[in-house]
């Protein structure tokens, strides 16, 4: 491994191919193709957004670490900002814009109807709204925490569960039961993930709904006792609870981002961090706009999504203020790795930023959603 030349430029050189599958997905490039649909756009974008809210903490857990040098107030001359200054510069920059974004999610999810709460089928279990005959995607009736804490399943009180249609709740009658005596053996999900931290005793937690193709309702694997039972209303339509949570990959970047902020990591590699995920962002939403001239269509309201990717998203993701942002962040780092004296050090330190970039391009990769149609053509 050579230690010649800036660590974002060595870091973007180190996984070439990998870098492309991240940044060149098959969803990017119907993102730009102007196919997506609605329902995907939704359980993405509603990922997206949780992965945003965590990028405020990191940030956060960055700022926290850095020590500004003392200095001479009375020294004579300009001030010269150390590189510790440019990176609190950087960071608060960083907050400013991820409020801007997340108000940008609500009023662009709202412009053309998004569902920032939508459930993918995978994260799920069923492919249907919380009652209804068959829809692409699954809205919660309520929302659990998110995080490496989160619990996948139907989290609620004693006596605040839902019922099936028996006349105990009016109005509930088509919703997920909720097992009071249900211990931790029955947590199928999350158990499954290691990760069902919710209090005992007064709260409960039981798996979100599971559906056969028949349209009733069935025994969650892992389940115990009568939780998870699905109520089937007439017609076949099948009915069920399943809670909005953080997917299996937002809960890994999110432990990502806790890990590199942690106070064990150094500044140097959190501001690395934080720059891989913005420049693989920026790369990926390129690439997307790179494909949106490939069907000539200009009426974007035409779209699978109604035309929010490429009337809102994408240029927005896309566009040069981002990049010179994302520019900004790779100088504060290049200039904190030149401060590293000893060729031993400096190649340390690269490799720990390695290891930390290949576990964020493998994120980025995994966190694009499947879509129809399979892998890109061979000009792709």
């Amino acid at each position: 491994m050579t230690s010649q030349g800036p660590l974002t430029a060595f870091l973007l050189s180190s996984t070439p191919n990998a870098l492309k599958r991240a940044t060149t997905h098959p969803f990017l490039a119907s993102a730009g193709r102007g196919t997506l649909p609605k329902s995907q756009l939704s359980q993405w974008l509603s990922q997206d957004r949780l992965y945003a809210q965590s990028y405020i903490r990191f940030i956060g857990l960055l700022l926290s670490k850095i020590r500004l040098p003392t200095q001479n107030p009375t020294s004579p001359g300009p001030h010269i900002p150390t590189p510790e200054h440019n990176a609190i510069t950087v960071l608060i920059d960083a907050l400013v814009n991820i409020r801007t974004e997340l108000a940008f999610f609500e009023k662009t999810a709202n412009d053309y109807d998004l569902d920032l709460t939508a459930i993918s089928a995978e994260e799920g279990g069923c492919t249907l709204t919380s009652c209804g005959l068959g829809s692409d995607i699954t809205t919660s009736a309520g929302i659990s925490t998110s995080g490496s804490g989160s619990c996948p399943g139907t989290a609620g009180g004693k006596g605040q569960g839902p019922l099936l249609g028996n006349g105990d709740r009016a109005g509930d009658a088509c919703l997920t039961s909720t097992n009071e005596s249900n211990s931790a053996s029955g947590h199928g999900l999350c158990l499954s993930q290691g990760e069902c931290q919710m209090p005992s005793g007064g709260e409960v937690c039981t798996p979100g709904a599971q559906f056969n193709e028949s349209g009733r309702g069935v025994e969650p694997a892992a389940v115990g006792g009568d939780g998870g039972k699905v109520g089937v209303q007439g017609d076949g339509e099948r009915c069920g609870t399943i809670f909005f949570c953080a997917s299996r990959t937002t809960r890994a970047y999110i432990d990502m981002f806790m890990s590199a902020g942690s106070s064990g990591v150094s500044v140097l590699e959190g501001l690395a961090v934080l720059w891989a995920t913005e420049v693989c962002y920026l790369r990926s939403w390129r690439f997307a706009a790179g494909c949106m001239g490939e069907d000539g269509e200009r009426d974007y309201r035409k779209d699978a999504d109604g035309g929010a990717l490429r009337e809102k998203f994408i240029d927005n993701w896309a566009s040069v203020e981002f990049e010179e942002f994302v520019d900004r962040i790779g100088d504060v780092v290049d200039e904190m790795a030149g401060q590293i004296k000893g060729a031993e050090e400096l190649e340390i330190m690269r490799g720990r930023c390695l290891e930390w970039w290949r576990q964020i391009v493998w994120l980025e990769e995994n966190f694009w959603p499947n879509v129809e149609g399979g892998i890109l053509s061979d000009q792709l």
